[in-house]
């Protein structure tokens, strides 16, 4: 197949700059895995300190040119932070409902430990009273003084010296049984299935915690649930329930939208455009506050992303080929990427083939082009058909010779379509010097980028 082809290229450039644009994302993950991680109180700086020199390991794959593994690795490390920031974020939830229930359950057994004292008339220290009594004591603490109030309740084990009082007040607690532990006097107080409702308030109220999100319009509701006998809590908990899972729900919508927020603006910062500083500058008000278009903005930075990407891509492909052209002798001139641009097509010759040259052609950010070789003179004269055919089977070597510079400059070529040489014959462009104003081209010899 060596007349007419479509060929698609990928530059260097074109897979440096999606590298760039992975690992500005990763940067993103990152920084929102650290700070949700943070809010949680679930990471230390250890565990920052491995996810930076992952990412950092994976930012030199693009100084050794592994720009698969790099893209590979990228994708992995995302969809892991992403997921363990969730993990994180359950087991933070978890914690803080058995931290208020433990609480919970520490304060029943110190309320029914009172209560115990005072239908069997005992006298208590003042202290031990006041750790019971105190509101904003942890469950240790409150423990810690149940267990101090167990202790006046339990038989001496010496039998000698005991008061009559002492005898008293010991056949009155039933001073027969067997001395009784914290736990099974806490598992008496409340049943194991008593306080399932305000579990899960407790679990949902951890959950709005770890996405950032303000409880206290919660608190009254709460309150008054707790302060509910125990057979009616499920009952009365039913709609906060709802109205809890609905506000996490929201909160998690809100956190995957700002993520998704600061992975485009990580993208658009590797762009240098006017649009796209402004899209940047948009993206951060945004994410320091909430609105209703926020999902428009993320569609919005996608189509410019896509658009500035194929526009640039465009331009290195087309930068390319005139490179690795002008490298096999063809004429290139200063002005031909802009001709190629506005014009859809252009026209190379090759002086060392007078009469003959290349035509490409390609929408303005086509990722197809499409090459032939061209006769350049007069349309109207006879050709000479076995002439035309030979510079077609010599474009045929000197297209591989292309693929074979843009490979070695760490891009790549293939070709989508290809005609038999003679298959069609060969196209007749005016000469260069006599085309019409809209087609001209300045010939002069490109000047290679260094």
């Amino acid at each position: 197949m060596s007349g007419p082809k479509a060929f698609r290229i990928v530059t260097r450039a074109e897979i440096i700059s999606i590298c760039r644009r992975s690992l500005a994302r990763l940067d993103a993950a990152v920084e929102f895995w650290t700070s949700t991680c943070q809010r949680n109180g679930t990471v230390d700086q250890s565990d920052v300190d491995r996810v930076i020199a992952r990412r950092d390991e994976i930012r030199r794959m693009l100084d050794a040119d592994r720009f698969t593994d790099l893209q590979k690795q990228v994708i992995a490390e995302i969809s892991y932070l992403n997921a363990d920031a969730e993990l994180r974020a359950e087991k933070a939830a978890e914690s803080e409902a058995k931290r208020k229930g433990d609480l919970r359950r520490a304060k029943s057994a110190a309320q029914a430990l009172l209560v115990k004292f005072e239908t069997s008339r005992i006298e208590i220290p003042v202290d031990l009273r006041r750790e019971l009594t105190t509101p904003a004591t942890s469950a240790e603490s409150l423990n810690k003084a149940v267990s101090k109030g167990l202790m006046l309740l339990q038989p001496t084990d010496r039998a000698e010296g005991i008061s009559e009082r002492q005898r008293a007040l010991a056949d009155r607690l039933g001073a027969g049984d067997r001395r009784i532990t914290l736990e099974e006097w806490t598992s008496r107080q409340t049943g194991a299935n008593d306080d399932q409702a305000l579990l899960k308030v407790d679990k949902l109220l951890g959950e709005l915690a770890g996405l950032g999100i303000d409880p206290s319009p919660f608190s009254a509701r709460i309150a008054a649930l707790e302060a509910e006998p125990r057979a009616r809590q499920a009952l009365v908990a039913d709609s906060l329930l709802l109205d809890l899972t609905s506000a996490i729900k929201s909160g998690r919508e809100r956190a995957r939208l700002e993520r998704d927020l600061a992975e485009r603006h990580a993208e658009l910062s590797e762009m240098k455009s006017a649009e796209a500083a402004a899209l940047r500058v948009e993206i951060e008000k945004a994410i320091a506050r909430s609105g209703a278009n926020d999902q428009e903005l993320v569609k919005r930075a996608d189509l410019l992303i896509e658009a500035e990407v194929r526009s640039m891509a465009a331009e290195e492909r087309r930068r390319a080929v005139l490179e690795g052209l002008a490298s096999l002798g063809y004429e290139v001139s200063e002005g031909m990427m802009t001709a190629w641009v506005s014009g859809g097509r252009v026209v190379l010759r090759k002086p060392a083939n007078p009469g003959y040259g290349v035509e490409l052609s390609a929408g303005s950010q086509a990722d197809i082009m499409q090459v032939r070789a061209v006769g350049i003179g007069d349309p109207t004269e006879a050709r000479d058909a076995g002439r035309d055919r030979d510079m077609e089977t010599i474009w045929c070597s000197e297209f591989e010779r292309l693929q074979s510079l843009v490979a070695k400059a760490g891009g790549s070529v293939s070709i989508e379509s290809a005609r038999p040489v003679g298959q069609f014959p060969l196209k007749v462009v005016a000469e260069l010097g006599v085309v019409s104003a809209g087609e001209e081209i300045e010939v002069a010899r490109y000047r290679t980028r260094q």
